[in-house]
């Protein structure tokens, strides 16, 4: 594989992608990658249509998923790699996940009525199309209505943390996103950690069980990746890498395939594959 065949880290339509499973595999190809990792927020949904397009491509595709982790006032991500979507303990804790999702967006609405930018729920249904609505699609849909310009606007204005219609939701600690994860047969990565805070505040999420860490990310500069790097190799953590792209059509368009990861990622995240995955690829 070369350094940009790796991409580990895409969302789909399941979630708040703008691109199909199958469509996100297509383009994934098209761009050269070899390897690609789908990790839908809070859900698996996109892993089987996914799996069924790489197959007929053949692309090697590792089933993922990230999870939404709270850790104080913090909001961690947690990825899964190589998870069982038919996992029992997973598929309850995902529709827990969803669930508190749903409310949290019930409220969201309910306060940008109150505040005189009401939206239809069905609309912001129909933007989210067959994935969990977020709040993207309600900026989308406050732009839409005429409420605001942009969605930078619609965060500014709303949406982000400490604004009038921001409302927080139930997460998963970062140990029980761990424990769901190993339980599920995966193994839980740490994703984008230069986000989060100080070394000591990730390495302090780390002991909560992670296996690995995201150290090449859209996000992460050199001085990042370099401090990650010192980290993983303290730990003898796993190394992943991705872009976190949401499609050409998202408001951070970036292409599958776009970070720069070298090959020796893929092969140690392959050597890590879990047995069941191996014997049931």
């Amino acid at each position: 594989m070369n350094p940009s065949s790796i991409d580990l880290h895409v969302h789909t339509t399941a979630s708040d992608g703008t691109l199909s499973p199958a469509d996100a595999v297509r383009e994934a190809i098209a761009g050269g990658v070899a390897l690609l990792g789908i990790a839908d927020h809070d859900t698996t949904d996109g892993i089987p249509p996914a799996l069924e397009a790489a197959h007929e491509i053949g692309l090697t595709l590792i089933p993922g998923v990230e999870l939404s982790v709270g850790s104080g006032k913090r909001e961690i991500h947690v990825l899964g790699y190589f998870v069982d979507v038919a996992n029992t303990a997973l598929s309850r804790a995902l529709a827990k996940l969803r669930g508190a999702r749903d409310l949290r967006n019930e409220r969201i609405l309910q306060r940008l009525n109150d505040l005189g930018a009401p939206l239809d729920a069905a609309r912001v249904q129909e933007i989210a199309g067959s994935g969990s609505v977020g709040r993207p699609h309600i900026a989308k849909a406050l732009v839409e209505a005429g409420h605001v310009s942009s969605e930078g606007e619609a965060f500014g204005r709303y949406l982000a943390r400490g604004k009038p219609a921001y409302v927080g939701r139930e997460r998963l600690s970062p140990a029980e996103a761990s424990r769901v994860i190993r339980e599920a047969g995966g193994i839980p990565v740490l994703g984008h950690p230069a986000k989060i805070g100080p070394r000591q505040v990730i390495e302090g999420i780390l002991d909560d069980g992670m296996g690995g860490i995201e150290v090449f990310h859209s996000d992460h500069d050199e001085n990042d990746v370099a401090l990650l790097m010192s980290i993983a190799q303290d730990r003898d953590l796993l190394i992943t890498g991705g872009s976190d792209s949401h499609g050409p059509h998202s408001d951070r368009p970036l292409a599958i395939g776009e970070v720069d990861i070298p090959e020796w990622v893929g092969e140690q995240v392959m050597g890590r594959a879990p047995r069941w995955w191996r014997e049931g690829r």
